[in-house]
C-alpha cells in the first residue's frame, strides 16, 4: 500500500508529464511565450502574432490553447464576448521547483 508521500509523488509525476506533453510542441511554447508577454490576449491576437513558419488557423491555435489550459499552464476569463488568456504563474513556479528537485 502506497504511503501519502508516495501518492503525492505519483501525482506530481503525472502533473509533470502533463506539462511536458503540453510543452512538447513548438507552437505551444510560442503561444505560452506570447501570452506571457501579452496577458489578457485573445485567440485572434495570438493567431496574428505567430511566427511565420506557416499559417496557423484559429481552430488549430484554439486546440493548442486547450492543451495548455488542461496542463494548468494557462487560465482564461471572459471579457464580454472575448475569452482572454493569461499564464498561470503558480504552474510555472511549481514546474521550476519540481525540476530543480529532480
Amino acid at each position: 500500500m502506497a504511503t501519502a508521500h508516495q501518492r503525492a509523488l505519483e501525482q506530481d509525476d503525472r502533473r509533470l508529464a502533463l506539462i511536458c506533453k503540453a510543452l512538447s510542441h513548438p507552437v505551444r511554447v510560442q503561444i505560452l511565450r506570447y501570452v506571457l508577454r501579452h496577458p489578457g490576449c485573445i485567440v485572434n491576437q495570438i493567431v496574428l502574432h505567430m511566427p511565420e513558419d506557416g499559417p496557423h488557423a484559429q481552430s488549430t491555435i484554439s486546440q493548442h490553447l486547450r492543451v495548455l489550459r488542461e496542463a494548468g499552464l494557462l487560465e482564461t476569463y471572459d471579457d464580454g464576448a472575448a475569452v482572454c488568456h493569461y499564464v498561470n504563474p503558480d504552474s510555472l513556479v511549481w514546474l521550476r521547483e519540481y525540476l530543480e528537485q529532480l
